[in-house]
């Protein structure tokens, strides 16, 4: 008698329970940046001639979203990449880099400003950062760091080039950064190397008083794209490379061949709804022969190692029930 009357209540926590699949929209998404933003889930991601923001009430899914154009690519501009929208300070910016319409090699970083306080809202014209320095720049982040500073972090090939390498900057404020770029790392290993030397990417994790810098590697055209992963501790000064630890010698999220995964990267990082866990946002292929042309965003939920530091799951092929975002309606 008694395991019949536990089974309706195990029928209801069954239901009560929601999943999700990814990816978590039906269509291509490179570089896929969310925001969490007074209740509401904000999406970017590349379109090559505009920025579009996408408004969820849900994490896991966006295939109904509100759509907004925030920007649009002048005449003669191409090639627009991986925007990246940061509240700092009580206001909105998105990041993005643009070329000039002639060369890749002309690719700069840009920043725009929502108007008010609404993403959905107006946005200012775009403000080119570091114009001083007319060097190769992508993928633009921002560390707000805890002495209260703001840092710009991108991607950029050295003079002469010979691989994509991570450099800092100090910011004067969100829309100016301040020469001179420091370098923070050059790939040097054999999961940076698939395809050409890269360290793209870059997304700022802080937990329990540690920050820590994910960021891509390799070619986001081979399947071999994958994540990485360095840190600073003690609030050391980030200008100072290093300040930096720099030991980790393996991916810490990469292709699942068993799972038909490949081109795991470009990852953001953004809480669910009740703020008890942390979500990746990253994008992948399902074919191994996939160059990086169907790129579509998907979200999987972090842990935490015992040395408060990120612990990424096994990436999860599509189509497969997951366990929903926590406090998801």
């Amino acid at each position: 008698m008694k395991i019949l009357l536990l089974l309706p209540l195990f029928g209801v926590l069954c239901q009560a329970q929601k999943f999700y699949t990814n990816p978590i929209l039906d269509y291509v998404a490179p570089d896929p940046n969310i925001i969490k933003y007074n209740g509401f889930y904000y999406m970017v991601y590349t379109q090559h001639d505009r920025i579009d923001i996408l408004k969820s009430s849900i994490l896991s899914d966006f295939r109904n979203a509100e759509r907004k154009e925030a920007y649009r690519a002048p005449a003669n501009r191409a090639n627009l990449w991986a925007p990246e929208m940061h509240v700092i300070r009580g206001e909105i910016f998105i990041y993005f880099t643009m070329d000039d319409g002639v060369a890749d090699a002309n690719h700069r970083m840009y920043v725009i400003k929502a108007d008010t306080n609404d993403p959905m809202g107006i946005w200012s014209s775009a403000v080119r950062l570091l114009p001083e320095e007319d060097i190769y720049a992508i993928d633009g982040t921002v560390l707000q760091y805890g002495n209260g500073e703001l840092y710009f972090i991108w991607t950029g090939f050295p003079d002469p080039p010979g691989s994509m390498n991570l450099y800092i900057a100090r910011m004067e404020n969100p829309m100016k950064v301040i020469a001179p770029r420091i370098l923070l790392r050059t790939p040097s290993m054999d999961w940076e190397m698939h395809g050409y030397p890269v360290n793209e990417g870059p997304f700022i994790v802080e937990n329990a008083g540690r920050t820590f810098l994910i960021f891509s590697a390799s070619s986001t055209f081979t399947p071999d794209y994958c994540l990485g992963m360095m840190g600073i501790d003690d609030l050391r000064d980030p200008l100072i490379q290093s300040n930096w630890w720099n030991d980790l010698n393996f991916c810490l999220f990469q292709r699942n061949d068993g799972e038909g995964v490949f081109g795991t990267g470009h990852a953001s990082f953004v809480r669910s709804p009740d703020d008890s866990e942390l979500w990746m946002v990253y994008h992948a292929v399902d074919d191994v022969n996939d160059l990086g042309v169907n790129r579509r965003a998907r979200i999987q939920k972090m842990e935490w190692n015992a040395d408060n530091s990120p612990k990424f799951p096994a990436a999860i092929g599509i189509n497969k029930p997951l366990v929903a975002p926590s406090g998801e309606q």
